[in-house]
């Protein structure tokens, strides 16, 4: 399973072909500080700064460096050792190429009796051998929600029931490099996030 019932992440490795790749390896959960800081090299770090100042000008781009290398540690400290051991011969230019079809779809494009919809969404893919077309697989809103047609999220965490559940967005994962929306600034007004933003405040 791709994540618990409670939805929190398996720290867990599949190996395809013997060969482990990062797509493979989930992140951990909870950050571990114990393993050492990110360092991002002066070169790097005025790469950034200077698409920051291209962006933001100068004084913000100084201004939001800082918090930016913070971000990026946190980010790293949830990094499992086997994908900081993967990174070191990553070459970024690798994530996309002209060879990559991606296929968008929704949760819900297909169904069917007896199933749930994702479930018969990657049983129909798997059928069909889109596989062998598309290499990426985008599977539009999944998440509960509580209006705008799936996009105001109550919780990132967890699959829509009327959908289906982690298990069958697992095991599309086999056939496919995954890709979802993560758009925060479309969280419900009624997720557990939003309420405890107003409680605090």
């Amino acid at each position: 399973m791709l994540l618990q019932e409670e939805a929190t992440v398996q720290n867990t490795i599949s190996e395809k072909d013997n060969n482990t790749k990062h797509s493979d390896i989930r992140y951990n959960q909870d950050p571990d500080f114990n393993i050492p800081l990110l360092e991002i090299s002066a070169e790097a770090r005025e790469r950034i700064l200077g698409r920051l100042r291209f962006l933001y000008g100068d004084d913000d781009a100084e201004k939001w460096m800082p918090e930016l290398e913070r971000i990026l540690k946190v980010h790293y400290a949830h990094k499992p050792l086997e994908l900081i051991d993967l990174d070191k011969d990553y070459d970024p230019t690798n994530r996309f190429s002209e060879k990559d079809n991606i296929l968008i779809t929704y949760g819900d494009l297909v169904s069917g009796e007896g199933h749930s919809p994702l479930a018969v969404l990657g049983e129909f893919l798997k059928r069909t051998r889109l596989s062998e077309v598309f290499s990426t697989l985008h599977i539009l809103p999944f998440f509960p929600y509580s209006s705008d047609k799936g996009f105001s999220v109550t919780d990132y965490r967890a699959v829509d029931p009327n959908l289906g559940s982690w298990q069958e967005i697992d095991q599309m994962q086999r056939h496919y490099r995954l890709m979802f929306d993560g758009v925060f600034n479309h969280i419900s007004s009624k997720s557990p996030a939003f309420q405890a933003f107003f409680e605090v405040g």
